[in-house]
């Protein structure tokens, strides 16, 4: 009994997904052109004051990828990161002073998604984010992290 009841269950879902496929092929609104993806170059940068490498937490990622599907189109301070289809950093990364990071994208991408994750567990943090796509500033947080396990926690995606 309970196998006829999920088989008809599978049956229905199966129909229900065929016939969901089979409006949308045939929809009015189909071009040969393929899909309209919107290609950008991106730039972070980001700037960290006086991390204690002892103390706090620092994650920050970038990933994106070209309408074809390549992914290791990064650059890190200039400097090109062949291979690398995501990029991090980490309070190593960042160390005792001022440390900046500029990175960048080699190619117009179609996706990128970011996150950061900042916790300071000493003295204060200044930190400096900004995202840019194309020539237009999309993000831009300057913040001061103060007192123990105060965090800055964003993801990002465009």
């Amino acid at each position: 009994m309970k196998k006829t009841k999920l088989k008809t269950a599978f049956l229905g879902i199966l129909a229900a997904l065929t016939l969901g496929l089979f409006a949308v092929g045939c929809s009015k609104s189909d071009d040969n052109n393929g899909p309209n993806l919107e290609k950008n170059l991106y730039k972070i940068t980001v700037a960290l004051s006086d991390v204690d490498v002892s103390r706090d937490f620092v994650s920050i990622a970038v990933a994106g990828g070209t309408a074809t599907g390549k992914t290791d189109v990064w650059k890190v301070n200039g400097t090109p990161r062949a291979g690398e289809s995501a990029i991090g950093l980490n309070k190593n990364d960042f160390g005792a002073g001022t440390k900046t990071y500029v990175i960048e994208s080699t190619e117009p991408i179609a996706a990128f998604s970011g996150s950061v994750q900042i916790i300071n567990y000493g003295a204060g943090l200044p930190i400096s984010l900004k995202i840019e796509k194309g020539d237009k500033v999309v993000v831009n947080e300057n913040i001061t992290l103060t007192g123990d396990g105060s965090d800055f926690t964003k993801s990002y995606s465009f």
